[in-house]
């Protein structure tokens, strides 16, 4: 063979090689899984043993949605567990899809996701849990089935639709009702104007002009100070008491919310025990202490013989108690008033004779106070100089009342006074302050006749004399006694 036809020889042996090359990777994305060329709707149809599942999906209209581009996971009761599910809801057309939404999420969740658990929104709002095994208390018989838009698992078991703990709340009958009534009259409206429609601008005020009816918002207040107990993305363990029991509960304390109005020391009484029912995380029967822990942090005592219904709920759990036995130095607790923290001060040119600290004590122990000093760069300060104190939601009752307060400046004994109501009421008298005692002083007893505001001021001596109308304040305490 001469050089010529080995050179022809080797270019046709080239182009065949790169023929071959080409192919394989043109063909390298073609789908050679056939399961990738399959739907959800058509993975269940193709189980004779979810035909009852597939039935249903095909009365509701899900079969579209799940033959669809979108990716979906549907835990799928097999025919046994359909068969167990109530007629009252095959049958009625609302209650049916509402059911089947229970059983099917958005974007594609494989059993070896969970470790071990985790919370997955369903196409109601609601959240399952999915582990290895099971969703909710469902046995996975036959897991990871997936398809080209998802995931198909079967189960022994249909899942049942949960209410909130809120919705629960909303539904009981005959049982809590004063508890419920107290927590649905806690609902309010706002207009959010982010959500409203805008029709127009008030020509006088330059605001927007909004369709009536839109950007109505519902609220609840238990739900802005307390726990949103209609919030599907937390878990909460929440008590409803009987009639009888919210009664004892809220007498107990009453006498510490006295008001002008009958009205208003009931709600507050009321809000001291319910604030206290609702306790973070899921606390199940079986796992129940002698006390819990509630999200404001007051000890919960728990009979469990007081149980007289419990709930699963979509976000919790629920316990209606006859009985909760609230300590009541638990709920009423002493007050502590920061002296670092003043509302004003009787003159607005000392400035610069006032110190807010960050100190230690003769126990190494940080703390923050105030210091005004009658030797300031400004002179002595005004005889009786004061800074004042807005104190809210106090006790209607009777205080034990001390205060610490720290002269670790001069090396003599600071002269001061403590008022509440006004500077000039003299409520104590004046208590002398040595240098560095870090002891809590008891200063006497005071009573708030009503619950709510008031006043207290911290008053120098009746000197113009320099270092003689120091002030100086770690803390006031008051102590309720208890009766």
């Amino acid at each position: 063979m001469n050089n010529t036809s080995k050179y022809i020889s080797l270019l046709a042996l080239l182009a065949v090689i790169f023929s071959a090359c080409k192919k394989q990777w043109d063909q390298r994305d073609k789908v050679t899984d056939q399961q990738l060329n399959v739907t959800v709707m058509q993975q269940i149809n193709a189980n004779a043993d979810l035909s009852i599942f597939a039935s249903y999906l095909i009365k509701t209209g899900y079969d579209k949605m799940l033959n669809s581009t979108k990716t979906y996971t549907v835990w799928a009761p097999n025919n046994t567990a359909m068969q167990a599910v109530d007629q009252s809801v095959l049958t009625d057309t609302a209650k049916l899809r509402v059911f089947i939404a229970n059983h099917i999420a958005n974007q594609v969740y494989l059993t070896n996701e969970p470790q071990p658990s985790m919370r997955i929104h369903n196409l109601l709002g609601k959240n399952v849990t999915f582990t290895p095994t099971k969703v909710e208390d469902a046995n996975i018989i036959k897991a990871n089935q997936y398809v080209k838009n998802g995931v198909v698992h079967t189960i022994d078991k249909a899942l049942t639709v949960k209410q909130s703990i809120w919705q629960y709340i909303n539904s009981l009958i005959g049982v809590g009702q004063e508890d419920k009534t107290y927590l649905i009259n806690q609902n309010y409206i706002v207009i959010d104007t982010s959500a409203a429609t805008v029709t127009g601008v008030d020509p006088t005020t330059g605001k927007p002009i909004l369709k009536p009816g839109t950007g109505v918002v519902n609220k609840n207040y238990y739900f802005d100070n307390v726990a949103d107990l209609s919030n599907e993305d937390k878990l909460y363990t929440h008590i409803i008491l009987t009639d009888a029991a919210f009664d004892a509960e809220r007498n107990m304390v009453s006498k510490y919310f006295v008001t002008s109005t009958p009205d208003s020391t009931y709600n507050l009484s009321a809000f001291n025990i319910v604030k206290d029912l609702t306790i973070n995380g899921v606390v199940t029967p079986d796992q129940l202490p002698d006390h819990l822990v509630s999200v404001n942090n007051v000890n919960v005592p728990i009979n469990k013989a007081a149980i007289v219904q419990t709930y699963n709920a979509s976000n919790g759990i629920v316990y209606v108690m006859s009985s909760v036995n609230f300590n009541l130095a638990d709920k009423i607790t002493p007050i502590y008033i920061q002296g670092e923290n003043p509302s004003y001060f009787s003159r607005t040119d000392k400035g610069g004779d006032i110190f807010f600290r960050v100190k230690k004590d003769n126990q190494g122990q940080i703390f923050n106070d105030i210091f005004i000093s009658g030797t300031g760069s400004n002179g002595a300060l005004p005889a009786k100089f004061f800074a004042a104190y807005n104190l809210n939601k106090l006790y209607s009752c009777q205080y034990t009342v001390s205060w610490r307060a720290v002269n670790d400046i001069q090396t003599t004994a600071i002269s001061q006074q403590l008022s509440f109501g006004s500077p000039t009421n003299a409520t104590f008298p004046y208590t002398s302050v040595p240098p560095n005692v870090y002891t809590e002083t008891q200063l006497g007893n005071y009573t708030m006749t009503r619950y709510g505001y008031m006043s207290m001021f911290l008053i120098g001596a009746n000197s113009t004399t320099a270092g003689t109308n120091s002030l100086t304040l770690d803390y006031v305490k008051l102590v309720p006694v208890l009766q």
